[in-house]
């Protein structure tokens, strides 16, 4: 009777005899805390979701916060309840931390996909070592870091791991280079969110990710300190084999300031998809550097155009 009930028992544990590529679909598909509690279904659970390939770290969800908790600890100083959110944000980046640094000490499969969400007061030193360990022992293929503030986290490129990296999103940070800076040679998805970087460092990571199909740029004007204005023919000649574009009008006016010449030597002739937010027709750049990108990009398909509060306005007007 007692080996009959074993092999119910056996015959209705259907999940672990999946594939393990199927099995490690259905981990990813978890937070890492609900994936890590798999290993206590039995000794064979043990230690399969230390082989899932993508890892997601989220200061908000993962380690347990109240919205009142993080706005304050996040935005609001001047609240009598800041300097205690403040402490409450501490203790839960440190467990963030704890959380992330047993999971990469328990790994037994490689790491392709890695997402870090936080805030980052008074913690550059942690996110450093975290990079630093990936980069040496993991190929990682895609990488998204969220830091909330784009002045709290100044984000070395040299650190990342660049050689397999095919996707890359920063928002909310400083992004800075050093001289021995050889970009990313297999990078063919860029995407920079709300980040503070000069307009040099901007071109030189752009003049060396030659294999650039997703290019978007979401940067304010004033987050691209420099003098140095970068011309349209600068930037198209960095993008030869991009086919989706983003980017915000602002970024749209430092290219045109500089010149905007009839015909470029450089077509974008893989560019198939082009999407400008914040569009403005109505302060002498919108409409020239519209018609260049539409002139040099023979196999566009489709173009989205948000247009400017401003000239919505004006265009009334009328």
């Amino acid at each position: 009777m007692k080996a009959k009930r074993l092999s119910d028992v056996q015959q209705l544990d259907i999940i672990t005899t999946l594939p393990q590529a199927i099995i490690e679909t259905i981990l990813c598909l978890l937070p890492i805390e609900e994936a890590a509690r798999t290993s206590i279904l039995s000794k064979e659970w043990r230690y399969k979701w230390t082989k899932i390939p993508n890892l997601v770290f989220d200061q908000f969800s993962t380690v347990k916060i109240s919205n009142e908790e993080k706005e304050l600890s996040l935005y609001d100083q001047t609240q009598p309840h800041f300097y205690k959110a403040a402490r409450k944000n501490k203790d839960t980046r440190c467990t963030l931390f704890r959380a992330i640094h047993q999971v990469l000490l328990q790994r037994q499969g490689p790491i392709l996909e890695f997402t870090l969400t936080m805030s980052t007061l008074q913690t550059p030193f942690e996110i450093d070592q975290v990079i630093l360990h990936l980069s040496r022992n993991h190929t990682v293929k895609k990488l998204t870091l969220d830091f909330y503030d784009p002045y709290s986290y100044y984000l070395l490129l040299p650190v990342l791991p660049w050689r397999h990296l095919t996707d890359l999103n920063i928002i909310s940070c400083v992004v800075n280079h050093k001289p021995i800076f050889n970009g990313f040679g297999s990078l063919t998805s860029l995407s920079l969110n709300y980040v503070t970087i000069s307009r040099g460092t901007l071109m030189h990571l752009l003049y060396n990710c030659p294999s650039l199909k997703s290019l978007c740029l979401r940067i304010y004007a004033d987050h691209l300190p420099g003098d140095e204005n970068p011309s349209i023919m600068e930037l198209f000649k960095c993008l030869p084999v991009v086919e989706d574009l983003t980017t915000w009008g602002d970024f749209t006016l430092l290219l045109v300031q500089a010149s905007v010449p009839e015909e470029l030597p450089t077509s974008l002739i893989h560019l198939k998809y082009c999407t400008i937010d914040k569009m403005c027709f109505f302060d002498g750049y919108g409409l020239p550097f519209l018609l260049v990108l539409i002139k040099c990009s023979p196999n566009l398909t489709k173009i989205k155009l948000e247009v400017n509060c401003k000239s919505v306005s004006r265009i009334l007007l009328f």
